[in-house]
């Protein structure tokens, strides 16, 4: 087990593919990363990012925006707000899933946007999550005025958004999600994400994922009033890959 802490995602991103690297074949497990301030860029960060974006797309990779759009579509957000983001976006990801070779591209920001209840019916889990968070807000105001309930004001708000899918995941043994948990906390007015990775590849992917959850945080922090706090990643298994493959995987 190791502890990578840091102020940006690019800082942590380099620590944590140093310390990978370093390992016996470039493995390791639970790698556990803190990011303070996760939708920050300095100047410095932004020349990493351009350097491994200009790596990766010149291996025949996913650009490191590509991989981060897989998590929440920023740029969706940015041309329509929530309404487009929470309506219209599932939509245009199965019709680029339907073109790709690798279906499975969008499938973190589709299963945020769209799952089924047991009974079947389709409900939007990022939605229900503002709605959750808001009301957290409200109902802490009304209790102030409420001598006759107590609660612990200590006590965080949590909640977490499921990504990986028993039903249609149980018996791949590979190419399932590699986000397997999303854990959302809200306190002291800071939104705090903890991911966890079931597989995490640190070259073509780490930076990508970063930038994708950071944005994530921003998107719930601005619909909600709140402001971002910290973003963990536990990285369950950690490899530094240099793997081939069109597209996703590099060459």
């Amino acid at each position: 087990m190791e502890l990578i802490r840091g102020n940006t995602a690019p800082t942590v991103w380099l620590a944590a593919a140093e310390h990978v690297l370093a390992q016996k074949k470039g493995v390791d497990f639970d790698v556990i990363l803190h990011i303070a301030e996760p939708t920050v860029l300095t100047n410095e960060d932004k020349l990493v990012y351009q350097a491994v974006d200009e790596f990766l797309t010149s291996h025949g990779a996913f650009s490191v925006h590509t991989v981060a759009e897989t998590i929440f579509p920023l740029d969706e957000y940015l041309r329509h707000g929530a309404e487009g983001v929470f309506k219209d976006y599932p939509g245009k990801v199965r019709t680029i899933q339907k073109g790709r070779k690798d279906g499975n591209w969008g499938s973190y920001a589709y299963r945020i946007l769209r799952q089924k209840d047991a009974d079947g019916t389709v409900f939007n889990p990022l939605k229900e999550m503002v709605q959750k968070i808001k009301n957290h807000g409200k109902y802490c105001a009304s209790f102030e005025q409420n001598p006759g309930y107590l609660i612990d004001e200590d006590e965080p708000f949590e909640d977490e958004i499921r990504i990986y899918n028993a039903a249609t995941d149980r018996k791949r043994l590979y190419g399932g999600p590699c986000l397997s948990h999303l854990s959302i906390k809200v306190h002291d007015g800071y939104l705090r994400f903890n991911a966890t990775y079931r597989s995490h590849y640190y070259v073509r992917r780490l930076l990508g994922n970063l930038v994708g959850l950071g944005r994530l945080q921003y998107f719930l922090a601005r619909e909600t009033g709140l402001k971002v706090g910290g973003l963990t990643i536990n990285s369950t298994f950690a490899r530094f890959d240099s793997g081939s493959g069109e597209g996703s995987g590099g060459r």
